[in-house]
Parts: structure tokens; sequence; C-alpha cells
């Protein structure tokens, strides 16, 4: 049956899931905040091993593509290309606020992931779940966490929501001075996205040809402190106020 692997490296805890077809074999849990290149690939590693599975016996690969941790999104998607390419695989890709929004199947409320995206702003998305899938009402846009209230009220016409994420738990002061009523916080530990989740999202999606691959490139919704490399997805939010 139909072998995926999956890693997301776009925050400062990574993760790395196998599954045949839709039952996930191994997931593992690792540790970045030192950096993602030492940890990602003995991850790698021990969760190919413990699916007793060779990386040769992977049919597709899955990779989250951001908005997260700069250096992170580079390393995981860099990853992710070698592997595909060396074995001409398929490629598919999901954002890290839709494999948040995972997290909460079925919910009847519309899911907003925030993820902390430093410099007194966040990433937020919103979607809805009550099909069992995220499907987008906003795309990732970077906002302050203060007009995430008036972004609510324009795009979700005020109606409560969940709020998951790093973002959400860092700011959840902020947020919840103007929280519509209904609204709430998830639980912490879902706050950072799931290899597992990944799968999920992206099973029956359109995949990246290994011939492709060389156009395929982290989703940055800004310009970070750094110099960006060459070719890059910019979306910039319209709440990108400073």
């Amino acid at each position: 049956m139909f072998l995926t692997m999956a890693l997301d490296t776009s925050h400062l805890k990574g993760s790395v899931a196998v599954a045949r077809g839709d039952e996930i074999l191994c997931e593992i849990l690792f540790d970045a905040s030192d950096t993602h290149s030492a940890t990602l690939l003995p991850a790698v590693d021990t969760c190919l091993r413990t699916a007793h599975l060779h990386i040769e016996d992977v049919d597709k690969f899955c990779v989250v593509t951001g908005p997260g941790s700069f250096t992170g999104l580079r390393i995981g998607l860099a990853t992710i290309k070698a592997f595909a390419a060396v074995r001409k695989r398929p490629v598919v890709s999901a954002s890290s606020l839709e494999v948040l929004a995972a997290a909460f199947p079925y919910v009847s409320r519309t899911i907003a992931p925030i993820i902390d995206a430093r410099r007194g702003e966040v990433y937020l998305g919103l979607y809805n779940t009550q099909s069992g899938l995220p499907s987008s009402i906003l795309e990732p846009v970077s906002v302050r966490p203060e007009k995430i209230a008036m972004l609510l009220a324009d795009k979700n016409s005020g109606a409560p929501v969940i709020f998951c994420g790093t973002g959400a738990k860092k700011y959840r002061e902020i947020i919840g001075v103007n929280m519509t009523d209904g609204s709430s916080f998830s639980v912490p530990y879902r706050a950072i996205p799931r290899a597992s989740l990944l799968i999920a999202v992206t099973m029956g999606r359109a995949p990246v040809e290994y011939a492709e691959l060389s156009d395929m490139e982290p989703l940055y919704i800004r310009p970070p402190d750094a110099k960006l490399p060459g070719k890059t997805k910019l979306n910039p939010g319209g709440g990108n106020e400073s």
C-alpha cells in the first residue's frame, strides 16, 4: 500500500511521520530549539526504523512550507526536495496554519490558528473544518495581535472562533480583551503543527512532481530580518502595519 513520509520544521518543535495509506505507522516529535539541521535527519531515521521501513520505500513526501521559522522552513523543504529528487518521488505541501486547523475536525466554530511571527506580529489564518478537513476562509496574513478582532469581524462576521497556535498562547491576554462571545482558546499541546496531521491534510491533493521541485519554495508571509534568498513566495497581509 501507498507509503507517505511527512515532516514539519516550521517551529522550534519539529515532527516527522510515516503512514501506510491513512494509517500512521510512526510519528516522532523532536526539539529543534538548537538547530533543525542537527535533529531532523536523526528523527527521520528513527521514524523509518521504528516503522521497519527504508527511505527507498516511500512513495510520496509531504512538507509544511510555512509560515514559520525562516531557517527551519528552508531546511525542511531542502531535505524533502533532496529525498524526492534522488528517488523521483512526488511532493505535496500544506501551510502550517492549515495543519494547525486540522487538529479540530468536524467543529462548528471557525478555527483561527495564530503563529508567533516575532516583532510584535503574528501569522493568522481562518478555516472551516466542518467537513473534517480545513477549508480556507482567510488566507495567511501577518497582523498585529490587537488587530485580530477587527479582522474577525470583517472575515468571520463576528462569529465565535477557536484560537490555537503559538501566537494565541503568547498573546492570549491581548486577543482575549476583544474576544467575541463564545470564542475560546485551545489547549497548549495543540500549539504546534503535527506531521501526522499534515498527512491527513494533503491526502488526495495534487502533488508537485519531482521534475518541478526546483520551483517549490517556502511560503513567507513577510520578509524576514535577514536578506531573502533569490526565489521566495511573498504573500503580505493587509494587517502588516507598524
